[in-house]
C-alpha cells in the first residue's frame, strides 16, 4: 500500500481533456489531491497559488511551451514548486537535458497507465532514505542502493 501524506497537492498540466481526468482521478484514488490544469498560463498559475508537492507536466501544453513553463516557475524563487514529472509522446534526449536545466527529476513517455504514473509520483516523493554502512567485507556482491527497479524509470 502507497503511504501518501494526506492531502499531498499533485498538479497535473494536460491540454488533453481525457487524459487530464484520468489521471486525476487514479491520483485522487491513490490518496493524493489532484489539481489540473489545461493550459500552461493555468498551471503556472496554480503552481504559484497552490504550491504543489510534485507537477505533471505535459511537453505539450498550449499557449505556452512546457519549457516556458518551467522557466518562470524557476525565475520566481519566492514561491518555490515542488518537483517536476515531464510527460509527453516525444520525449526525446534534447528534451529531457533541457527539461533537467530547468528543474525535471523524471520523464515519463506517453502512453502509459494511470498506474505506472501513481507509482512514478510515489518513488519521486518518497523521502530519501539514509546511506546504507559501507560494505565491511571486500568483494560484497550486494547490489547498489538507490537504484531504479527498472530500467523503464528514467530519473534525473
Amino acid at each position: 500500500m502507497n503511504m501518501v501524506q494526506p492531502g499531498t497537492r499533485i498538479l497535473v498540466a494536460d491540454s488533453d481533456r481525457a487524459v487530464l481526468e484520468m489521471l486525476q482521478i487514479r491520483l485522487d484514488l491513490a490518496g493524493y489531491h489532484a489539481l489540473a490544469a489545461r493550459s500552461g498560463p493555468a498551471a503556472l498559475e496554480m503552481a504559484h497559488n497552490m504550491r504543489p508537492a510534485l507537477m505533471v507536466l505535459d511537453l505539450a501544453i498550449t499557449e505556452m511551451t512546457a519549457f516556458e513553463v518551467m522557466a518562470a516557475l524557476q525565475r520566481d524563487v519566492s514561491r518555490p514548486c515542488g518537483q517536476i514529472l515531464l510527460v509527453g509522446k516525444r520525449l526525446g534526449v534534447d528534451e529531457v537535458k533541457r527539461g533537467a536545466a530547468l528543474g525535471v527529476r523524471a520523464c515519463m513517455l506517453k502512453p502509459f497507465s494511470g498506474a505506472d504514473l501513481v507509482e512514478r509520483v510515489s518513488k519521486m516523493l518518497k523521502p530519501a532514505s539514509p546511506a546504507p554502512p559501507p560494505a565491511s567485507a571486500v568483494g560484497s556482491r550486494m547490489p547498489p542502493a538507490g537504484r531504479p527497479s527498472s530500467s523503464s524509470d528514467v530519473f534525473i
